[in-house]
């Protein structure tokens, strides 16, 4: 297309929000202890992608590498992070507490490090797939649903008067309940996001003011040669990965005001930082 109708599309799509997630900065600290087990001249990448006959025997390596990767990109996925940021602000309001026979008991110190979330990964495996395609293509489409929760929230915890012990719940039950619509055919990507989604809830809900009795809407499929705004999203979506496979990631973010990565929204500088860090990546990671 000539530059000045290119320009105008980009226009049209600057405020579509884009949700990246990409696996290699959790194989960076994985890169020399890897590196050392393979056959010369194969890099870290193309043995996470697939084995072959050399690399046979080290299939359980893989695995576990695997695994280790699948993990860290789930403790950073939006979900995660809007629970982290929930008890960041329970613990600030002294709001972390639970009332037995008339008196307070703490549930957890302020100082104590929340713990090491666990998942469920066999949803992920399957016998002749790469557990990572379907880890980042579901909590990359799980973003469209709790980044807005995790907006509205960081909002609301500049207001002095957000300190009520209903004022969270209520909030994150109220933005998370929305319903959302993903194109047809991702229905195990669907069912998984209703569960981090049911997950969550009942976790940042303590004393249950909201969650169950008031269920969030349900998220829907659609045919997307029926929903003009699906299509969009779907033409949006083209454009980010096209633009990106052929320029990076500053470029992006400079192209789209909402970009997240790895479940973090990107400032042009931070894109920077982690393309800095893809040029020290081996050529073919």
């Amino acid at each position: 297309m000539p530059e000045g109708d290119r320009e105008k599309v980009f226009k049209t799509l600057r405020t579509v929000r884009i949700h990246i997630v990409d696996p290699r900065p959790y194989t960076v600290w994985l890169q020399d202890a890897l590196q050392a087990y393979l056959p010369k001249g194969m890099s870290v990448t193309s043995f996470l992608k697939r084995l072959d006959a050399s690399t046979r025997h080290l299939e359980s390596l893989r695995s576990d590498a695997l695994q280790l990767i699948a993990k860290g990109i789930l403790i950073d996925s939006p979900a995660e992070r809007l629970k982290v940021k929930y008890r960041e602000w329970e613990c600030s309001n002294a709001l972390h507490v639970t009332s037995l026979d008339d008196s307070v008991i703490m549930d957890t110190p302020f100082d104590a490090e929340p713990p090491v979330p666990s998942f469920d990964l066999t949803t992920f495996e399957h016998r002749h797939s790469n557990i990572l395609n379907d880890v980042a293509n579901f909590v990359s489409a799980s973003a469209s649903v709790f980044s807005p929760a995790i907006d509205e929230f960081e909002k609301a915890k500049d207001d002095c008067f957000f300190i009520s012990p209903m004022a969270g719940p209520w909030l994150i039950h109220s933005t998370l309940g929305r319903s959302h619509a993903f194109d047809e055919g991702h229905t195990h990507a669907v069912k998984w996001i209703e569960e981090q989604r049911c997950n969550v809830l009942a976790q940042i809900d303590h004393n249950r003011l909201f969650y169950p009795a008031h269920m969030p809407e349900r998220l829907q499929e659609l045919v997307s040669t029926e929903s003009v705004p699906i299509q969009a999203a779907d033409v949006a979506a083209t454009l980010a990965r096209e633009l990106l496979q052929r320029s990076n990631l500053p470029e992006l973010v400079k192209r789209f005001e909402y970009v997240t990565f790895n479940g973090e929204r990107l400032s042009e500088d931070r894109a920077e930082a982690y393309e800095t860090m893809f040029r020290a990546l081996p050529a073919s990671a």
